[in-house]
């Protein structure tokens, strides 16, 4: 099928012609209906360089040979036409002269803590405490309910404090395990698409069967123990999920990118690009949590921080990258973080220890609110208070949090009025990250 065609015209084109007969009755239902409805919305990627990486090379530059070895012999680098800056160090000419313009550097966010779990809850959540979804988790429960695979995680901070259920894809290879479910292993040499358990027409009579059985269940629910009642509706809404997967298949590249980049780093985020992207183009994901990681250099910093960035680097601009060809860039909303930062200096080992002062990067193409950088740091790594509105300099004004970050993400998303966020509340002052200035 053209990825282009309309996917509510694809399942019409199905109960048409006949081959909707395996569907569940109810996706069958809403197929000829033609009320099923792919997302087609904004795609909500959170990018967690885990471990805390160091920002003073990389966003929020600092000269002090005290603190970066580089600025011994280099300065701060510039992006004309925008107040985005950069360190000169691993692959961040590259990274910032190509996608500044989608781009929103925010500096100066106070984690408050140096603890590496506190500081993924409280970056992605907006919470230190335990107990709140992550944005991705509350995006996709606002906007996905129902949908497979509306939240997509790679193992980053997934919790979704009941409001969705994420999907685990550490292995993309396990995504033919659950579209092809009949296929079989031929001799541990993978998924073979010709070879299955059993034949096609006795596959039609096990689904006819099952669809038949399903719909004598349906029909005598009113006559059951109301947990019965839910463990049927579940088993319905599970059936419904198998064969809207096979929606997926559509777009899931036969060859997956290569697990090496082009600087020859094992790098699992290219990867997880190529799959979360194939899985918002079949309309059943709205968000994902990708993962990068090596960020804790507590020793040998320049090396294995350099080489850590320039993984997270080869990932974002891959994503970018195939999104683009795939025609969805326009679609892409971005969100970089860490736990935290490095501290500003140089330990024993030549390693960086954990600080608390960090930076997130906001990207959407071409965005109203992008090709700056904003928020406040001192020479020494410090934070500095801002104006909420205004974004200048105020000592009267507040100390950028996690917290804010995630209400702003709210705000730009359109979900912080409703009620699931309401059931989650920030008690963060609105910071005017996305608007005008």
């Amino acid at each position: 099928m053209n990825n282009g065609m309309n996917r509510r015209h694809f399942l019409q084109l199905l109960v048409a012609s006949g081959l909707a007969a395996g569907l569940p009755m109810s996706l069958r239902a809403r197929a000829a209906e033609g009320n099923f409805t792919p997302y087609s919305g904004p795609f909500f990627v959170s990018i967690e360089a885990g471990g805390g990486w160091d920002v003073t090379s990389f966003c929020d530059p600092k000269v002090n040979p005290a603190i970066n070895h580089w600025a011994s012999t280099q300065g701060v680098q510039t992006i004309s036409g925008s107040s985005v800056t950069y360190a000169p160090f691993a692959h961040n000419q590259r990274f910032f002269s190509n996608l500044h313009p989608h781009m929103l550097v925010v500096n100066g966010i106070d984690a408050q803590t140096n603890a590496h779990q506190a500081g993924q809850r409280y970056n992605w959540s907006g919470r230190l405490a335990e107990g709140y979804p992550s944005f991705a988790a509350l995006a996709a429960a606002v906007y996905g309910a129902g949908l497979p695979l509306a939240y997509l995680s790679n193992g980053g901070y997934n919790q979704t404090a009941g409001v969705i259920n994420y999907t685990l894809m550490q292995d993309p290879g396990a995504l033919n395990k659950l579209v092809y479910q009949d296929q079989f292993l031929d001799g541990g040499s993978g998924w073979d698409a010709a070879k299955y358990f059993h034949r096609q027409s006795t596959r039609d009579i096990i689904n006819r069967h099952r669809a038949e059985r399903l719909a004598r269940l349906q029909a005598a629910q009113p006559h059951m123990a109301s947990r019965m009642q839910a463990a049927l509706n579940q088993f319905a809404a599970a059936k419904d999920g198998q064969q809207l997967l096979e929606l997926l298949a559509q777009y899931v590249p036969q060859t997956l990118v290569d697990y090496t980049d082009a600087d020859g780093y094992w790098n699992p985020l290219l990867r997880q690009a190529q799959i979360a992207l194939a899985a918002y183009q079949s309309g059943l994901c709205v968000s994902t949590d990708l993962v990068a990681w090596g960020f804790d250099t507590h020793a040998n910093h320049d090396a294995d921080h350099a080489a850590a960035l320039m993984r997270l680097q080869n990932g974002v601009e891959y994503l970018w990258a195939e999104a683009e060809r795939l025609g969805i860039d326009d679609k892409l909303v971005v969100m970089i973080s860490s736990d935290f930062a490095r501290t500003p200096g140089y330990n024993d080992g030549n390693g960086k220890d954990h600080w608390p002062i960090s930076s997130t990067i906001f990207m959407s193409k071409n965005a109203s609110w992008a090709n700056r950088s904003v928020g406040l740091t001192t020479a020494a790594h410090e934070a500095q208070a801002i104006n909420p509105q205004t974004l200048a300099a105020d000592s009267n004004g507040i100390l950028l949090q996690p917290k804010h970050i995630q209400q702003a993400m709210r705000e730009l998303a359109g979900i912080a009025g409703h009620e699931l966020s309401q059931r989650f509340p920030l008690n963060a002052e609105s910071v005017n990250l996305f608007g005008q200035l």
